[in-house]
């Protein structure tokens, strides 16, 4: 044991020495951000894996069924003997060892079927089947709402993340119908009588944010929690795959736009409304939202779109791995833009470096090179100028240096400027003039 403890810690610091070296060019490979998200499954595994529960230590019950999806992702990216504690964790844990409300269950619903896919044992897919069956016969009610799953077996509230996650088990077990013996349409069918409750019943705010859920039927206007604007959009792309009803991609799009521009700080680094006080359960929030954005990616058309998620992916990589990683365990921090001198001083567990785990797989998946695409960034001027109502006129020029340099005239005052941007008033160069008004104040990023 003490021989394996001492290869793997060898292992893990030749990655950090290899991963270090590569910061210092300007370019991010694929590689780069594997080896980022190999060091940390590695950490994860060797250190907080407990063999004796199959369940992950430092985070809740629910986490360790969403940390197993992370894995098995990450066994899609690059495959690792690490892939062991899928079997592990299936035999020392029962269906419901999740928690004890129908979210806790779907969870892990979730992460069987993930597994089956690179591991592909036909227990792991039933056990999933056996779970959403379990929820499906008991969770939806029409008593209240006229629909929609409660969230739990005693409390008859209806909140979105449950019915995301039914949505999306419904969808992930759709091409399986025939494997569990089930009609054609069967998984599909709850999955449509799913999304059209949920579509109206208002969680879904005028911004394209998703509340947490309703209160006497209609939306209880509280937090719009980073997950929950994360579950639905795989669960959207699945069903847009299945049906073909473009719509499905166009709302998933508004509401990642929209988590992208309202749930972040002024340098588009994602942030959970309960920062620096969140509580355990809030630690994996913004690892589900890039996950599951990460999924909602090859079902895009939309050019423009697929950069602009890439980047924001990528951002947040490198600034999590570069500002986060307290050095001594291996951890990240809940920040993914550690302001602190030293990321160890932050609160950090399990469920705060999984969460950076889910941030790494989806950016090396799309990540190819993160040299400077100058159309591209042309595109996201353009898009982030049309997006704003005050917007008069935009330019983008590139320096001699090779960066970007977007700017957008604007009518709009200093609260509207947009994630990653520079709000600069009367001071723009070159005076724009629109209906007689002079313009002189501008939003202004490096690209």
């Amino acid at each position: 044991m003490l021989k394996l403890l001492s290869f793997i810690t060898v292992f893990i610091l030749l990655l950090l020495s290899s991963a270090d070296a590569k910061l210092k060019t300007n370019e991010l490979s694929t590689s780069e951000v594997q080896d980022w998200a190999e060091i940390t499954t590695a950490r994860l595994v060797a250190c907080y894996y407990d063999n004796s529960t199959g369940l992950f230590t430092n985070e809740l019950k629910w986490q360790s069924g969403s940390t197993l999806e992370t894995l098995a992702n990450f066994i899609s990216l690059a495959d690792s003997p690490q892939r062991y504690i899928f079997s592990e964790t299936f035999k020392k844990t029962d269906p419901f060892i999740g928690g004890n409300c129908f979210d806790d269950y779907l969870w892990w619903a979730l992460a069987w079927i993930q597994i089956y896919k690179v591991d592909p044992h036909i227990e792991y897919l039933q056990r999933a089947a056996l779970i959403h069956d379990f929820v499906s016969d008991r969770a939806w009610t029409t008593t209240t709402c006229n629909g929609g799953l409660q969230v739990c077996p005693t409390n008859t509230y209806k909140n979105a993340i449950t019915n995301e996650l039914f949505l999306l088990s419904s969808m992930r077990l759709h091409p399986y119908t025939k494997l569990l013996e089930k009609p054609p349409t069967y998984y599909l069918e709850w999955a449509l009588k799913e999304w059209k409750w949920f579509e109206k019943s208002g969680m879904i705010n005028s911004e394209y944010l998703i509340n947490e859920g309703l209160r006497s039927c209609v939306n209880d206007n509280r937090t719009t929690w980073t997950h929950n604007q994360g579950v639905i959009l795989s669960g959207l792309a699945l069903l847009y795959s299945a049906t073909h009803n473009s719509t499905l991609i166009d709302i998933a799009q508004k509401i990642a736009d929209a988590a992208i521009r309202h749930l972040t700080y002024p340098n588009g680094i994602l942030k959970e409304a309960c920062e620096p006080k969140c509580d355990t359960n809030h630690r994996s929030f913004k690892g589900i939202f890039a996950r599951h954005l990460g999924y909602l990616i090859p079902y895009l058309t939309d050019a423009a779109h697929i950069q602009k998620y890439t980047l924001f992916l990528r951002l947040n990589s490198v600034s999590s791995w570069t500002t986060s990683r307290c050095e001594m365990d291996g951890l990240f921090n809940i920040f993914w833009d550690s302001q602190l001198p030293d990321a160890c001083d932050a609160p950090r567990d399990t469920a705060t470096t999984s969460s950076v785990l889910d941030l790494f797989i989806p950016t090396a998946k799309t990540s190819q090179t993160i040299k400077k695409q100058q159309n591209g960034c042309e595109d996201l001027c353009r898009q982030t100028a049309d997006e704003d109502k005050g917007a008069v006129a935009y330019d983008y020029q590139i320096s001699c240096t090779g960066y970007g340099f977007c700017r957008i005239r604007t009518l709009s005052s200093e609260s509207h400027t947009p994630p990653g941007f520079e709000y600069q008033d009367d001071v723009a160069r070159r005076v724009t003039t629109t209906n007689k008004v002079t313009i002189a104040s501008c939003y202004v990023k490096i690209i």
